[in-house]
C-alpha cells in the first residue's frame, strides 16, 4: 500500500492506492476498491472549502438578519 502524492480516488477522494497485480498493475483504491483514479488538483480542494465557507457565512447572515 502506497500513499500517492499526485493521484486520488475519483469516488472517495482517498490517496491510499495499490497496484493490483491481478488486474495488470491497475491502480485500485484501498478504502473503497474503485479503479477510478484521478490526478490531484489543489484548486478543486480549495474551491470546495471556499464554497463551504461562503455558504456557512451566508447562512449565518441570513439567520442574523431574520
Amino acid at each position: 500500500m502506497q500513499k500517492s502524492s499526485s493521484k486520488i480516488c475519483g469516488k472517495c477522494g482517498s490517496n491510499y492506492l495499490i497496484s493490483d497485480r491481478s488486474l495488470g498493475g491497475k491502480l485500485i483504491c484501498v478504502k473503497c476498491g474503485s479503479s477510478s483514479i484521478k490526478t490531484k488538483s489543489f484548486a478543486i480542494v480549495r474551491n470546495k472549502k471556499f464554497i463551504y465557507l461562503i455558504l456557512i457565512i451566508l447562512v449565518f447572515f441570513i439567520i442574523v438578519i431574520f
